[in-house]
């Protein structure tokens, strides 16, 4: 009997171009040369680091209703958001009788100290890789704002168009009217005028 496997893939939001169905074809090669049928599959996405992934809770609760014997994703990093994470995983998988397959990683076998150690090893450097990333994006941004460096949305307005700002905020039109009108955003033309003397 052939095993039977369930497959989950999973993209961030901020993975530009990146497509779970790419994971998702690569899972089902695998399946086909291991000899592994295909019960369910499962596509999230959604950031790493977000506790709640509804694809990834449909697939566990597949698990728990029987008949799947592989949980196969491509790396462990698509699966779990920390060491605590996977390990917790892991152990309810085991006690389902479902074997956690990352197959980029080898033929992982989560019921064997080998392959549990390797599990445990893998998810670690996948959490440093996440908070080191964390970590270079926060310095980054502390650097920029400490150079003067405007952060988020550009905020540039049509300095010629000023006076009919004037016009328009006398009037008692909100910031909001003002930008769809001129272009800019609210808070460009707020910060512009309060320079010239005219109140938000």
């Amino acid at each position: 009997m052939k095993p039977r496997a369930l497959l989950y893939a999973r993209v961030s939001t901020a993975d530009k171009g990146q497509d779970s169905h790419a994971q998702i074809e690569e899972l089902r090669a695998v399946a086909a040369a291991r000899g592994w049928e295909v019960v369910a599959e499962y596509e999230d996405q959604i950031s790493g680091a977000a506790a709640e992934r509804p694809a990834l809770a449909a697939a566990i609760a597949r698990c728990r209703r029987g008949g799947v014997g592989i949980f196969a994703a491509v790396s462990t990093d698509r699966i779990a958001r920390s060491v605590k994470n996977l390990l917790d995983l892991v152990d309810e998988l085991e006690q389902l009788g479902v074997r956690l397959a990352a197959t980029r990683e080898g033929a992982l076998d989560t019921t064997t100290p080998q392959g549990r150690a390797f599990m445990q090893v893998r998810a670690v450097f996948a959490e440093l890789e996440r908070n080191l990333t964390s970590e270079r994006i926060r310095e980054s941004l502390a650097v920029r704002r400490a150079r003067g460096v405007a952060l988020g949305r550009p905020r540039t307005i049509d300095y010629s168009k000023l006076d009919a700002a004037v016009e328009f905020r006398k009037a008692g039109l909100s910031w909001s009217l003002i930008a769809r009108e001129l272009g800019g955003t609210p808070g460009a033309w707020s910060a512009a005028l309060s320079r010239m003397g005219i109140s938000a």
